[in-house]
Parts: C-alpha cells; sequence; structure tokens
C-alpha cells in the first residue's frame, strides 16, 4: 500500500511539473506574438496573462516582471544557434575566403530566419537591459570575424579599394538582422533568396573574383 501511495505522489508530481512546462511555453508564446508585433511599452502584463489563458497571479509567479518575460522569450529563442555556428568551424578549416564568405550567408540565414523578429524588438522595445543584450549580440558577431581580415590579406583576393578592417565590417553588416529583416521581412523576399544574393553580394563586393 504504502508503495502505489509513493508511485502516485510520483506520478502526480511529474504531471504537475508537465503542465507546469505547458503553461510556461504556452506564456512564451503569446508573450512573442503580442510583444514583437506590437509595442513593448503598450503591451501590458495582464494581455498576455489573458491571451494565455492563464490568471495575472500565475504569470506574476513565473516571470515577476515583463522585462523577465522578454528576456526569457528572447533566450528561449535561439537554441538553434550553436548549430548554425559549427560551419563557421568548417569555413576556418578550408582557409579559403571565398568558403568562409559564401559560409556567412548561409550562417546568416539559418540564424535570422527563425529568430531575426527577435533581434528587431530587442532593438526596438526602448528598454536599455534589452537593448544592451542586442548590442552584447552584435559585439559577439563582429569578434567572430577576427580571423576573417588576416584571411583576407592573404589570400591575394582581396579588392584593392579595401581594407581587411573594412571588409569585415562590411561582412559584419551584410550578414547581421537588419539585412534579413529588410529583404524578407519588408521586401518578401525568401529566405532562400535572401541567402543567394547575399553569398554572391559578399564575394562580389570584398573579392576580386578567381
Amino acid at each position: 500500500m504504502v508503495t502505489g501511495v509513493k508511485g502516485k505522489r510520483t506520478y502526480s508530481t511529474s504531471l504537475r511539473r508537465e503542465q507546469a512546462q505547458m503553461t510556461r511555453q504556452r506564456i512564451l508564446e503569446v508573450a512573442r506574438r503580442l510583444l514583437v508585433s506590437g509595442s513593448y511599452s503598450r503591451v501590458t502584463m495582464e494581455e498576455i496573462a489573458r491571451e494565455a489563458g492563464v490568471a495575472y497571479q500565475t504569470l506574476f509567479s513565473i516571470f515577476g516582471t515583463k522585462l523577465r518575460l522578454a528576456q526569457t522569450m528572447v533566450e528561449a529563442g535561439w537554441p538553434h544557434i550553436p548549430k548554425a555556428l559549427t560551419l563557421v568551424e568548417g569555413a576556418r578549416a578550408s582557409g579559403d575566403p571565398e568558403v568562409w564568405l559564401r559560409t556567412m550567408a548561409t550562417v546568416s540565414r539559418r540564424i535570422f530566419e527563425p529568430c531575426a523578429d527577435l533581434d528587431r524588438f530587442m532593438r526596438e522595445s526602448g528598454d536599455p537591459d534589452l537593448l544592451a543584450r542586442y548590442r552584447e549580440i552584435q559585439r559577439g558577431r563582429y569578434s567572430r570575424l577576427a580571423e576573417l581580415g588576416p584571411l583576407l590579406e592573404r589570400s591575394g583576393r582581396l579588392r584593392s579599394t579595401l581594407s581587411p578592417a573594412e571588409a569585415v565590417s562590411i561582412v559584419w553588416a551584410m550578414t547581421g538582422p537588419d539585412y534579413y529583416i529588410q529583404y524578407v521581412f519588408e521586401r518578401g523576399w525568401s529566405p532562400d533568396r535572401f541567402e543567394a544574393w547575399l553569398s554572391d553580394a559578399l564575394v562580389d563586393l570584398v573579392l576580386v573574383r578567381s
């Protein structure tokens, strides 16, 4: 009998944990839909709770503040990034600047296709903490290109009108969220079309064709 009660309690605890996780995920999905399509300052916690079908007290007990909810929503939108960045290792190993540039176009597409809306939200939210996180991410993107400048210089294929640092700046800017948002979100390009264009554009702008 004791064993049966213990088993029942374990099952109930697991069920409650699963339900809590589902509730949390539903709140994050609703928050993403409301916050990235509206205004961070105008969307309220009460509105998010209502749309998610939970009590305000439940929302507050899980996330505490709207800022913490927004931060969690943003961080939850990036599980795909480490896998996308593994492509950079292959480009680095090739030692070929054209391979690196075309790989960066692919990486840009793979990163921003699922989450460019979150990058735009952070930048446009008006919240200092979210904006600081956005800038931190952009600095991280630039640091990953540190080896590209010397590679371009050694290759002998860098355009004579560009310094290695200028070339890296071009690659950093064009593989960031702004270009993806402008072409895909605002002009209606498909992600495939964007990636193909960006790949050729980077090579044409930075390298002398071999």
